[in-house]
């Protein structure tokens, strides 16, 4: 049980946030809240996030203290306290999400993107390919030869005399390209007998010419134009119409996360409790204190996990293993394959998302994981000593965490990416209530049994799902 100041203070009402503070300053915490992180940043995120749940949630608890029962169990007070900042801690939800305190039920995240002024096209999404045409002073645009009423091109944008560049490009020969260009003055200049008439207008942007006769250009032919934006110009700005596409504005967005309030029920017997004391000398407070923690680590794990497989998105990633025993004679050989692989879900992985260049977290079944811990032959593995549960994590490859989960196929897996900063991953957590204890409740048919529950509401919700690539072993 954590002591602390404010529990000296008030021996009938424990105070989350003295307790709280009092884990912020304990060094085994918060080696575990760093190991658990994506970054100190990361880690320091999460931190101020806890701190604001508690910090609400003692002003909330203070008003239904007088019909809840709950300052008259301190102790118990303490153990669900106990379990809550522990199981952050210990689930997988450092590796998997970015967490927020919930001052409502259904609560924002906010997030912007980078819109183009003229079109409101995205150039720099949050997450998500961008689109970085036509946003600077270079510029081209390709059109079909007309060789007998000759060509007029509309660019629409004031141009800076000089550069321009016009290719003649046959059909029948494509990398043989015949060079056009503009002499500054508003005339085209080309080789002897490939122009009859040629001329730009560099404040309406329109270049007109006409192949000649004998150039051997056909309306089967086409051409291609580069040139310059004068975007500084005086005295109009950017394109004839309006300003250039290289303006740009945010867009500020926002997602709704709605959080669902949960209960775990617990009937005890208190013959059966003073039995356990007798015989084993155990305190059943510090046992329920264990198995709380164990029970919400375990709950907050499968909801994040399915969460993952449930929102899944493009085509998995396949690792055919079948053909090693063919192509490779040695084990060791077939490990490097398999690592091998791991460079190529990276890749996809930078794809699907643009954000997530690689892996910072592995999500695997039972045989996926054991390919994983079978690389420690090669160096690329080291064991999680301190796993305990099926449901734990395995270790880290390369350094970077592998966690194993029954929810997960035998031979499949997930690669993740959190950015750096703890701001974006696949799925948000939104805190809303710890962990907290209701009333305990006898039953009048038999008077040595008590029941009691416990509640929470929090969110798990499936944001960024770009942020995960399946991948799938077959053997």
């Amino acid at each position: 049980m954590i002591k602390t100041k404010g529990m000296m203070e008030r021996t009938k009402v424990f105070s989350e946030k003295a307790g709280f503070a009092a884990i912020a300053q304990n060094k085994a915490w918060n080696k575990a809240l760093e190991t658990t992180s994506r970054s100190k940043t990361d880690a320091s995120i999460r931190l101020a996030q806890y701190q604001k749940v508690f910090s609400r949630y003692e002003e909330m608890r203070e008003a239904s203290r007088m019909f809840s029962g709950y300052s008259e169990v301190p102790l118990l007070s303490n153990q669900y306290f106990n379990a809550t900042v522990a199981s952050y801690v210990r689930s997988f939800a450092g590796f998997l999400t970015i967490e927020r305190d919930m001052d409502q039920p259904t609560a924002l995240l906010w997030y912007n993107d980078l819109l183009g002024v003229t079109d409101n096209r995205k150039v720099l999404p949050n997450l998500g390919q961008e689109n970085l045409a036509n946003i600077n002073a270079r510029f081209t645009a390709t059109a079909a030869i007309d060789s007998s009423a000759g060509n007029q091109l509309s660019t629409g944008k004031k141009l800076i005399p000089g550069s321009i560049e016009i290719y003649l490009v046959k059909q029948s020969d494509p990398s043989n390209l015949t060079p056009v260009k503009d002499d500054g003055k508003g005339n085209l200049l080309a080789a002897p007998g490939t122009l009859e008439s040629g001329s730009i207008n560099y404040i309406t942007g329109n270049i007109d010419f006409k192949v000649g006769s004998s150039s051997g250009f056909t309306n089967s032919d086409s051409f291609s134009v580069t040139a310059f934006e004068d975007v500084a110009g005086d005295p109009a700005f950017g394109e004839i119409a309006g300003h250039g596409k290289n303006r740009f504005k945010l867009e500020h967005k926002n997602i709704t996360v709605t959080s669902e309030p949960d209960m775990l029920v617990a009937e005890n017997n208190l013959m059966t409790m003073a039995s356990v004391d007798k015989s084993i000398g155990a305190n059943t407070q510090d046992i329920i204190g264990m198995k709380l923690t164990e029970l919400y680590t375990k709950l907050i794990n499968e909801k994040l996990v399915r969460e993952i497989i449930y929102n899944t998105v493009g085509n998995p990633h396949v690792i055919d293993v079948s053909t090693w025993t063919s192509t490779f004679y040695d084990y060791t050989s077939r490990l490097d394959a398999f690592m091998a692989e791991t460079v190529d879900i990276d890749t996809k992985l930078a794809k699907q998302s643009v954000k997530g260049v690689k892996a910072t977290c592995y999500i695997v079944g039972d045989k996926a994981g054991d390919w994983f811990r079978k690389t420690r032959a090669t160096g690329n593995f080291v064991d999680n000593v301190d796993s305990t549960y099926i449901n734990d994590l395995l270790g880290y490859f390369n350094g970077i965490p592998v966690l194993r989960h029954e929810a997960v196929e035998s031979n499949a897996g997930y690669a993740i990416h959190k950015t750096a900063d703890g701001q974006l991953a696949p799925v948000i957590r939104g805190i809303f209530l710890p962990l907290t204890n209701s009333p305990v409740v006898g039953n009048y048919n038999n008077p040595s049994q008590v029941a009691q529950g416990i509640y929470y509401q929090e969110a798990n919700k499936s944001i960024v799902p770009e942020l995960s690539l399946k991948f799938v072993i077959q053997e």
